[in-house]
């Protein structure tokens, strides 16, 4: 495992993880992933990551050496910290608006928005759930998701088609 205070660029297969989301439309050489804090004196907690620059910075518990082999929650956690990345690559001031997320909702509803009428944290939480939905389903996950109306009496194919309305053509 890579030492705390130690980073690495993206492994092959986070990348081929990262493509399936994102295609081409992330620089993928240029992403940097940290094993330690980004704030000073180590204050980031040890569950949390955080992706202020296009780099990600995971704290201890939730490093992984490859997350394209790691559980099915980190790979959520990574895809929605990737979405920070895209979001960075984009031109999104993503390191002023993390300063406030700690106050903001990371839950969404599916209401017919377009993806770039929601926020910043709410944009990672939907791009990473469809992915847990498309690949996993909702049922075994239902508290890593922050989709606000869930009922596990709706279709997978039903909220799939809720998701593309949202992401359009965001790359996928």
């Amino acid at each position: 495992m890579l030492k705390r205070g130690g980073l690495r660029l993206l492994t092959t297969g986070e990348i081929a993880l990262a493509q399936k989301i994102f295609a081409s439309s992330i620089r993928y050489h240029q992403v940097w992933i940290h094993h330690g804090s980004y704030l000073p004196f180590n204050i980031q907690d040890n569950n949390t990551a955080m992706t202020p620059n296009g780099e990600i910075w995971f704290e201890t518990k939730v490093y992984r050496d490859d997350y394209s082999t790691a559980t099915v929650d980190s790979q959520h956690l990574f895809l929605h910290e990737m979405v920070h990345v895209w979001q960075h690559q984009r031109g999104m001031m993503v390191r002023t608006r993390g300063l406030f997320s700690w106050a903001v909702d990371y839950y969404y509803d599916l209401n017919g928005k377009k993806l770039s009428d929601y926020g910043m944290e709410q944009q990672a939480a939907i791009v990473s759930d469809y992915w847990l939905l498309l690949n996993h389903g909702f049922y075994k996950y239902t508290e890593s998701i922050k989709y606000k109306y869930y009922s596990p009496v709706e279709s997978d194919r039903n909220l799939s088609l809720k998701y593309k309305r949202v992401l359009g053509s965001f790359p996928l």
